[in-house]
């Protein structure tokens, strides 16, 4: 009788065990979105977390094949994502990028019958909420799905639409995915008729018979810090898809996990306060590192989205709601990399660790706040150099060898961790550590010019 009382209690914690993967930075922001447009240009720009080998194309064995994550469990390549957040200024209208981060929640939520939960099936694709909701249904499971908490210094209200007030600690939006699936669809016309909300309440509850299997949870915030920004009431903050109102705020999921692997953490993990190390499949394979390190590996829309100034309008055909602005043509412009391409000749070497009595490369250097490892190949070879390497976000330093016991070795590519200063796709080096690249070329014309010396 003991041993049964134990084993109900192991069951009730498991049940109540919950994990958090906290402050998930970015891997893209861009208008595309493999759910709702397919090999085609989004409708507005959405904030993207997780896998580095997101595109406008879902294809679960090619994202699970991404080189890293933004996620710190690394076999979690999935991709999560939602519309961004601007602030609008009162006098000029222009848009203003404003920073934010993901706390993504896994949640097992078994209901009254105690049903088993199940891990998310691959391929599984699923969006929660409308872009088009501008009202809200008090009834409705989907819309009590969207809230927000505004953090104040007094306290933090949780309400269904954007807040009427400035939150000086920040801005939670927040979004629950239906959790009950039917079974046999990875994905629907809609996005949402193969998932279905529990029976009781839309973050809880039994499973209908339409949708049998429950699956475990999902629930993210994004926090976005508005308290940067002046607040001068209702239109201070516009999401990328002209919605002032928060009705429209939605999220978009694609799976990424190894099934098993999201099946263990559900049936294993026994920690209630969301920390990934009590949970030990998880905590197995956590690389904080990796996650800093990573970066995008795909193509972007090119157009401008307000990352390094204010922009006039929200990109894609998105007039902003209330305001009677009208928009008939969606701008379709190309895809472009992420990453600059090095000038022709060049070649990234990788990862390399600084001289150990002094700096590896030493005949020239320069800082750029626009520094890329394009502009730092560019700088070094105009001045007719074939190493080049770029440390720090900004730095750039040139030689024709490798000086003060640098050896060259090429390091695990997560070791360096510093994005460029021109460009947050990019590595630059980091503390102590150069990207290094080279130039065939450059050095078989020094040597040329050696031997005519001669």
């Amino acid at each position: 009788m003991f041993t049964r009382l134990l084993s109900v209690v192991a069951l009730a914690a498991a049940a109540n065990a919950y994990w958090t993967f906290g402050g998930t930075a970015m891997i893209a922001q861009t208008r595309l979105d493999s759910i709702v447009s397919p090999d085609s240009i989004g409708t507005h720009v959405h904030a993207i977390v997780g896998a580095s080998g997101f595109s406008n194309h879902y294809d679960p064995d090619a994202l699970m094949n991404s080189k890293c994550t933004t996620i710190p469990v690394q076999p979690d390549k999935s991709n999560y994502w939602a519309p961004k957040l601007y602030h609008q200024d009162q006098t000029t209208g222009q848009f203003s990028s404003m920073p934010a981060a993901f706390n993504i929640y896994y949640l097992p939520r078994p209901g009254p019958k105690n049903e088993p939960i199940k891990a998310f099936p691959k391929g599984l694709k699923m969006l929660a909420g409308d872009t088009t909701r501008r009202t809200f249904n008090a009834s409705s499971h989907a819309d009590q799905a969207v809230t927000f908490v505004c953090l104040t210094a007094d306290d933090s209200p949780e309400t269904n639409q954007l807040p009427t007030q400035q939150c000086v600690g920040g801005l939670r939006a927040q979004i629950f995915f239906p959790s009950c699936w039917d079974g046999q669809n990875l994905d629907s016309a809609d996005h949402k008729s193969h998932m279905a909300y529990p029976i009781q309440n839309f973050d809880s509850g039994d499973c209908p018979d339409t949708h049998p299997v429950h699956l475990i949870s999902l629930f993210y915030e994004m926090d976005v810090a508005v308290q940067n920004f002046d607040f001068h009431g209702v239109g201070s903050w516009v999401f990328a898809n002209g919605d002032t109102t928060g009705y429209g705020f939605h999220g978009d999921f694609q799976n990424g996990w190894p099934v098993d692997l999201l099946q263990s953490a559900i049936d294993q993990c026994s920690g209630q306060s969301g920390n990934l190390n009590d949970c030990a499949p998880l905590a197995a394979v956590i690389d904080q590192t990796a996650a800093d390190a990573c970066v995008y590996e795909g193509d972007l829309v090119d157009e401008d989205v307000g990352l390094d100034a204010p922009i006039t309008t929200l990109p894609g055909c998105n007039p902003v709601f209330g305001t009677g602005q009208t928009c008939t043509v969606k701008p379709n412009p190309p895809l472009v990399p992420a990453q600059t391409p090095l000038p022709a000749g060049w070649t990234a070497l990788g990862c390399v660790a600084e001289g150990t009595n002094g700096r590896a490369l030493t005949q020239l250097s320069t800082t750029a706040p626009n520094m890329t490892t394009a502009v730092c190949a560019a700088f070094c070879a105009s001045h007719g150099f074939s190493l080049a390497g770029a440390e720090f976000g900004d730095e750039c330093y040139c030689d024709n060898t490798l000086k003060n016991g640098a050896s060259g070795a090429v390091l695990a590519w997560d070791q360096c961790t510093s994005h460029c200063a021109g460009n947050d796709y990019e590595i630059c080096g980091g503390g102590q550590k150069l990207t290094l690249m080279t130039n065939a070329n450059q050095a078989s014309r020094r040597a040329l010019r050696f031997e005519r010396n001669l």
